[in-house]
Order: C-alpha cells, then sequence, then structure tokens
C-alpha cells in the first residue's frame, strides 16, 4: 500500500466518522455552551480534513499522469487544510477550558478565526499563498501556547487542589496537542541534534516557497517539540512521583519512533548508524508507517476518544446503535489499513492475509464491546472539584451554534468554485514558472 491509498482510506475514515459523529452532538442538548460548540468544530474539522485526504490523494494521481486538473485537486486540499487549522484554533479557545470569557468575545475570536480562514482562500486566488502573509506555523504556534498554558496549568496545580478533574482537563489538552503535533514529535532528534532531514527540510518544494516562509514553518515546528518534550518531562517526573496519566502512555511512542526515524532520516550522517545507498524506500516506508498513519487514521481515533470519553455524545438506547457503529468502522478500517501495510512490506499470501484480517477484527470488535462500555458508561468529567470560575455560564441557543455547520458547507461550495478558477487559469503554474524562473 502507498501512500496515496492510505489517504485514501483516511479520507473514508474521516468523513464516515465526522458525519456520525456530528448527528450525535446535534442529538446531544447537555452539552455546555463551550462543549456544544467546540464538538460541532471538531466534527466539521474531521469531515473536511477527509476531504482534503481524498483530494491529496487524486493530486498525487493527477500529477503521476501529468494531468493538468491537478491544479485543481491541490487547490482543495490546501483549502480543506484552511478549514484544518481554522477549527483548531477555534477550538483551543473554548476547549477544554474556554479563553473566550463573554458573549462578545466569542463573537469576536470566531470572527477573527473565520476571517483569517477566508483571508488564506483570498491569497489562493491572488497567487499570494505560500507566503509570509499566510502566517504559516501559526497553527503550532497557538496549539503549543493556548494548550500547552491550560495543560501545565492543571497539571502543575497544587497536590492539595489536584483532583480527577484537574487530570482530565490536562488530558485532553494533551489528547489534542498529540492529535496536531503528533507527526512533528516524531522529528525531535533532527531539531535537537542539528539534523540536515530537519533545518533543511522544505515543505513548499524549492523556490516555491521564500526563506522566511520555511523559517516560519520550522520555527512553529520547533516550539511544538519543545511542547511536548515539556509535558513528556511533566509527565515522567510525575510518574516516578506515582501520579500516572493516561497521556505518558500517549506520548511516549511519537518520541521513542523520533528515535527510530533518526536513524533511518540521517542515513547514517550523525547517527552512527549505516543506512544501505538504496535508502529512498526505507525512508518512504518510514514515512507511510509513521507521518502518514498519524494523518490518516491515528487522528481520527484520538478524535473518536475524546467525543466518547469526555461526554461529547449522550449515549442512550436511541443513539448507542450509532455510536458503536462509529467505533466497528474505526476498528475495522484501522485494522485493514494497518494489515494492508504489512502485506505491502511482507511476503504474505492475500488469502493468508484475509484470514488474518478476519481474525483480527473478530478480535477487536471483541474488544470494541467491552472499551465501548467501558468509555459511555465511566465518561470522565472536567467539572467537578473545581472552581466555576473556569467555567464561564453562557446563554448561546443551539440555532446559532448549528449555523457553523451551515457556514462550512458554504465555504467549501467556495472552495470549489475557487478550485476550479484556479485551475483553469493556471494560477499555480504561473506562479511556480515565476518563482523558480527568478530563482534562477
Amino acid at each position: 500500500m502507498d501512500d496515496t491509498n492510505l489517504l485514501f482510506i483516511g479520507a473514508i475514515l474521516s468523513v464516515a466518522l465526522g458525519g456520525m459523529a456530528l448527528r450525535l452532538v446535534r442529538a446531544n442538548k447537555k452539552l455546555d455552551w463551550n462543549e456544544a460548540i467546540a464538538a460541532h468544530i471538531l466534527c466539521l474539522m474531521f469531515i473536511t480534513k477527509g476531504i482534503q485526504n481524498a483530494a491529496t490523494a487524486y493530486f498525487n494521481q493527477a500529477l503521476e499522469a501529468s494531468e493538468s486538473h491537478w491544479q485543481f485537486w491541490v487547490s482543495i486540499s490546501m483549502s480543506m487544510d484552511y478549514i484544518f487549522t481554522g477549527s483548531a484554533l477555534a477550538i483551543a479557545l473554548l476547549y477544554p477550558v474556554p479563553l473566550l470569557r463573554t458573549i462578545k468575545q466569542v463573537k469576536v475570536g470566531l470572527s477573527l478565526v473565520g476571517g483569517f480562514t477566508l483571508f488564506c482562500l483570498g491569497l489562493d486566488v491572488v497567487g499570494l499563498n505560500l507566503t509570509a502573509l499566510g502566517l504559516p506555523g501559526l497553527l503550532y504556534y497557538a496549539v503549543a501556547i493556548i494548550w500547552g498554558s491550560v495543560y501545565v496549568k492543571f497539571r502543575l496545580i497544587d497536590p492539595e487542589k489536584r483532583n480527577d478533574s484537574t487530570r482530565n482537563v490536562a488530558l485532553v489538552s494533551g489528547l489534542f496537542m498529540t492529535l496536531i503535533l503528533g507527526h512533528v514529535w516524531m522529528w525531535w532528534p533532527g531539531l535537537i541534534l542539528q539534523s540536515n532531514y530537519f533545518y533543511f527540510f522544505d515543505l513548499g518544494g524549492g523556490a516555491l516557497t521564500s526563506s522566511l516562509w520555511d523559517f516560519m514553518w520550522l520555527s512553529g515546528y520547533a516550539i511544538g517539540i519543545g511542547a511536548g518534550l515539556t509535558m513528556l518531562g511533566i509527565e515522567i517526573y510525575l510518574a516516578l512521583s506515582g501520579d500516572v496519566n493516561k497521556l505518558l502512555y500517549v506520548l511516549l511512542p511519537y518520541f521513542v519512533l523520533g528515535l527510530i526515524g533518526y536513524s533511518i532520516y540521517s542515513r547514517g550522517d550523525d547517527a552512527g548508524f549505516i543506512i544501505d545507498a538504496d535508502s529512498s524506500e526505507i525512508i518512504d516506508l518510514w514515512s507511510v508507517f509513521t507521518t502518514s498513519l498519524h494523518f490518516t487514521v491515528i487522528r481520527p481515533i484520538i478524535a473518536m476518544y475524546i467525543l466518547l470519553k469526555f461526554g461529547l455524545f449522550d449515549i442512550d438506547e436511541e443513539t448507542k446503535p450509532m455510536a458503536k457503529l462509529m467505533s466497528i468502522i474505526l476498528i475495522v478500517v484501522a485494522t485493514s489499513a494497518l494489515l494492508e501495510l504489512l502485506q505491502s512490506i511482507l511476503p504474505i499470501n492475500q488469502m493468508i492475509s484475509a484470514a488474518l484480517l478476519g481474525i483480527i477484527i473478530a478480535l477487536g470488535l471483541g474488544w470494541e464491546e467491552k472499551s465501548f462500555h467501558r468509555l459511555v458508561t465511566d465518561p470522565a468529567d472536567m467539572r467537578i472539584g473545581l472552581d466555576k470560575k473556569w467555567f464561564p455560564e453562557l446563554n448561546i441557543p443551539r440555532k446559532y451554534i448549528s449555523r457553523i455547520d451551515v457556514a462550512c458547507m458554504i465555504y467549501c461550495i467556495i472552495a470549489v468554485l475557487v478550485a476550479f478558477l484556479i485551475w483553469k487559469m493556471d494560477i499555480i503554474i504561473e506562479l511556480s514558472t515565476t518563482r523558480m524562473g527568478g530563482a534562477e
């Protein structure tokens, strides 16, 4: 399985889970105002992320076939990524602890986030995308500062005030940081050890992005890695003191994989490991099993855990079947994707892999039943025992919150029209020719 196929799987998974989750969130009338807004946005974020994954996969196919409509798909992918960035910023301002404390602040804050999203889309039209005007790396700065501060505040709160709610607030903040920054954390040795694969990483591709753009993007990576290492250090310290949080078991794999990845990406230059000359295949495989898997499978798993564990769904006899269906889809799709990845590198007969898939899914569904029951019957609370000052009471009618869904749909329609315009006017091709010609 290559990266393109994994993107298609991630698209199906994200859209299916996001769509069903949105129905369950809409049906939950017990949510507080900030939880309702954050839950809506989280569902929409993954629906649009699924569209982005599919668009990226189609872009890869069109580019390989030298077809001009690749511009359409890359534009769709970029516009959906703007929603992802805006959604993450909005959630960080509202959940788990709202930084927006009044109706006016909510209006201004969400308006600024929405305006920034439209601004980035406008940059695509005028050919100023991939410039410093788009504030590359902003998401990583915001996530590290906002959720990182919330995490530190509640995780290191005075021992006499420490309880399950403070741990849960810290856990949710850490999970959201993992969702956004997990792929960045696997590059931490490159930052610390000053490896070329980190400092000369060029996401935009040569002259298409300026040195300032590259610097701003990588500085976001750097602050994200700093925040991750801080959390890991805190969790290890508290674990040694007897206060173990589930977040430790989430963070450790990313940073351990970072150590392994260093030996692969550096190709023996600094790590002391000798990789064969045919190392590009190894790097590609490692990237698919780590970064791509995080983007397409791990992110939906984290989002689903947050939605189920922290009471963003109201699970009753009417909604329970759909919630269970979401869990089953997650397990089946994730399991099949992992098995296909293993089959792509191991000489396993297709009949054997099909039998293994059936066995693993059967075991997974049994585990799903127990895990699902445990999640829905024992939801985690973040307000019991905490000062009410952290959670201001605002009266925001649900009809206004539901308008977020409509706004997202309108944005997607506009994004399609913009993508069509960019394709037909060859804006990206002309931009690439101009910038690369100027660099020569």
